[in-house]
């Protein structure tokens, strides 16, 4: 495309959101609650209401029956169980402590809160929701008066001397350069999901990737390396199948990695899994008839009254029925990764380290520290993540309802926003270069393999970085025909980005802890590692640091020993 001049148009809103999936809708909802009139605009890359991951999976959220399990009892069997004493228990219990009244609010919202609740562990449940919850949500902000902008993606944040000022994006239909000034901004853009399996395929992480530009820290990056067991002939998600997994010799896997029943898939079970390969003894198979986890396929299509999603969820089932193959009572299955990195640091009110910016869902989900040792949800909490991003929501949007009506709009700095608007149309102008589905394939190819991404070891994590540094050679060629693709070059500089955290954080944490496992140190390690990493932008550098996990402030403390 010849070199030629966007238009510029402004927008003003005292609550900026960027993304319209269930944590921005909620964080909207719950402002404009909060403070009726304060002025809120959701910016969203797609469409909001239609966007996100909460109307695109099995669609449940975790319960907790407060009158049988306390915060204070689901803090402790979360750090000795999933979180390996690295979570923030203030902000889970209180996560905890406000189930009730969220379910309540969404219920209030419009939303279809069931009450038939199905056992995922000895102290959680799961309820499930339909897939038109965030259409619901949508409705609902408008009603009480929230603007919404969709099809234009945000490329940079704006601050003024450590405070945000707005954000800059582009129309993705026409290109016309927008100047957001806002004087609380609420990230709401998810996590960085690689582009591989396709219900987490639209978390992106370009959202954190401008932050960190911006300035703001990110923290626990190395915990975004969740994967999940699939079939093979179908590549049909295989929820709970670790409970039941066999060698090509039909001898029991599980008992090698697993004492007692846990709430979800560990990194343990990817591990066997490449063990057991590596040892000549694949394929693997999941023998679904013999857990009741996994023995009724179809139970959720029908243990909840959901009609929205039921026809997608019944025909997806029955083209997989065409093509699964079942050998000697089972199903082959491989580990599929999945990501689920979350970095954003924000603090208990969700606000970021740059002020007035706060953040909400999965953009920040390891970030708060709320989950410990895990990455995003599932993260060993099935239904987590929508009931997490209600919570952020709330929380966040509550708490930027408040502050926008204290402080003043920021100015914003006109000659930065010219670099700015310079930089987000240059592989527009390239005639020559890389086009961005290059740089993606390299970058699965890097982070895909399990042996590279959960069942890490020096060798393996010095030789990604090694070819990551080429992949980085390729950016500033990157070169698109149009507005979408220009969106993907951006994806892919934010991937590029994503993966150099997760590895060189890796690098850091000379440990195994929850869901992080370190073949060449298989231990947990309390004397050294019960830390948080942090990560931040140097001059354009990343600069580590980690951070003391408080644990002689919270209630539930590790053994006195190592392992």
């Amino acid at each position: 495309m010849q070199k030629q001049e966007f238009k510029t148009e402004k927008m003003s809103a005292d609550i900026l959101i960027i993304g319209g999936g269930i944590a921005g809708l909620t964080a909207a909802v719950a402002a404009k609650e909060k403070n009726p009139d304060v002025d809120i605009l959701i910016v969203e890359k797609q469409t909001a209401g239609y966007s996100g991951k909460a109307n695109k999976g099995g669609g449940v959220l975790q319960y907790f029956d407060l009158e049988k399990v306390t915060p204070e009892m689901f803090n402790e069997y979360h750090a000795f169980t999933i979180g390996g004493f690295l979570a923030n228990q203030n902000l889970l219990k209180k996560y905890v402590a406000m189930n009730n009244e969220m379910l309540d609010r969404l219920e209030r919202w419009g939303v279809n809160v069931p009450k038939n609740r199905i056992p995922t562990g000895p102290l959680t449940y799961m309820v499930g929701l339909d897939l038109d919850i965030t259409i619901k949500m949508r409705k609902k902000a408008e009603s009480l008066g929230v603007r919404f902008l969709d099809k234009t993606t945000i490329s940079d944040l704006l601050t003024n001397d450590g405070k945000i000022a707005g954000a800059v994006g582009y129309s993705i239909l026409d290109g016309t350069f927008y100047v957001f000034e806002g004087k609380t901004v609420i990230l709401c853009t998810g996590s960085q999901n690689y582009r591989i399996g396709s219900m987490w395929s639209n978390g992106r992480g370009d959202g954190f990737h401008a932050a960190y530009r911006a300035g703001a820290q990110m923290r626990n990056p190395e915990f975004g390396n969740f994967a999940q067991f699939f079939r093979v002939n179908s590549n049909r998600e295989c929820v709970f199948c670790e409970n039941v997994l066999y060698d090509a010799y039909g001898q029991n896997l599980t008992k090698n990695f697993r004492r007692f029943p846990e709430p979800d898939i560990t990194s343990s079970a990817v591990a066997e899994w490449y063990n057991q390969v590596s040892a000549g003894r694949g394929p693997i198979y999941v023998h679904p008839h013999e857990s009741e986890l996994t023995d009724n396929e179809t139970m959720m299509f029908y243990a909840w009254e959901r009609p929205y999603g039921l026809k997608f969820w019944q025909t997806d089932f029955e083209k997989d029925l065409t093509v699964d193959k079942e050998v000697n009572g089972g199903y082959e299955v491989v580990p599929g990764f999945v990501g689920e990195q979350s970095p954003v640091k924000v603090d208990e009110s969700m606000e970021t380290t740059i002020d007035g910016m706060f953040a909400a869902g999965d953009v920040c989900y390891d970030g708060s520290c709320a989950p410990g040792a895990v990455p995003a949800p599932p993260g060993r909490n099935r239904g987590s993540g929508i009931l997490n991003a209600v919570f952020a929501g709330i929380v966040s949007g509550e708490e930027a309802a408040v502050k926008a009506a204290a402080v003043p709009q920021q100015p914003i700095d006109e000659a930065m926003v010219a670099e700015m608007k310079e930089a987000a149309y240059a592989p527009l102008f390239r005639e020559e270069g890389y086009e961005a589905v290059e740089v993606v394939d390299k970058v699965q190819d890097i982070m895909c393999p399990m042996e590279n991404s959960v069942y890490m070891s020096q060798h393996r994590i010095d030789i990604c970085l090694r070819k990551l540094e080429k992949v980085k050679e390729m950016l500033p060629k990157l070169k698109a025909e149009d507005f979408h693709y220009l969106v993907a070059c951006h994806e892919a500089e934010a991937m590029v980005f994503s993966a150099e955290m997760h590895f060189r954080a890796a690098n850091m944490r000379k440990e195994s802890r929850g869901w992080f496992l370190r073949e060449d140190y298989p231990q947990m390690d309390n004397s050294n590692w019960l830390k948080w990493i942090v990560v931040e932008n140097d001059n354009g550098e990343m600069k580590f640091s980690t951070e003391d996990v408080p644990i002689d402030d919270y209630p539930v403390k590790p053994p006195p020993f190592n392992g």
